[in-house]
């Protein structure tokens, strides 16, 4: 079985990714798509979008699709929760981490001037707010790490990686949930990208 990743090193859906195969030990490799201005990618792929796996000759684009072969695949260390009503949430906040927090990040990352900056910081203490109160008493969401946690670090994790931007302090719980995902993911500092090809 060969598994190239198509990614790019920056991106928090590549990230998440490669955090999932190296929770289910599948070897792969990485096909970087800077390197040809994207040329590869589109040759196997039609488009230009990462992550996009080459799995086994299958070509399966976007992060969800991927996660979701990935445990079909490799059922081991399930990214999942247990129970039909617990996956469902999980998914769910993948899906508005993958859709909403995304925005944020945009926001901050782009924000050019101090009043841009202000209202972009102003949108994620909003998230910070609700990420706190979803992580009072709680290590993982669940009772292991999900692909709903994955989710959330690999966008948080951007702030680090790309925007130079700190969690405030005040944001005791989801300070204590990044500081997990370091070190449950061997990371010498948040500012890493996660680069592991196995847990």
């Amino acid at each position: 079985m060969a598994v190239r990743l198509f990614q790019s090193q920056t991106s928090m859906f590549c990230e998440k990714v490669r955090v999932v195969l190296a929770t289910k030990k599948v070897p792969y490799d990485i096909v970087d798509v800077r390197k040809d201005d994207r040329k590869s990618l589109i040759e196997y792929t039609g488009q230009r979008k990462v992550p996009s796996i080459d799995y086994n000759g299958q070509c399966v684009i976007d992060s969800t699709t991927i996660s979701a072969l990935l445990e079909e695949k490799h059922p081991g260390n399930s990214i999942y929760p247990d129970g039909a009503s617990n996956k469902g949430l999980c998914l769910a906040l993948e899906d508005w981490s993958d859709e909403v927090l995304i925005h944020a990040n945009h926001a901050i990352r782009r924000a050019d001037t101090p009043e841009a900056r202000k209202k972009a910081e102003d949108e994620w203490d909003v998230h910070f707010k609700t990420l706190d109160q979803l992580f009072t008493g709680k290590k993982f969401i669940f009772d292991r790490m999900t692909l709903a946690d994955i989710s959330i670090f690999s966008q948080l994790h951007y702030l680090y990686t790309v925007v130079n931007y700190d969690i405030p302090a005040r944001y005791k719980n989801v300070n204590a949930f990044m500081e997990l995902m370091r070190q449950t993911l061997k990371l010498e500092s948040l500012s890493d990208s996660f680069e592991a090809k196995s847990l």
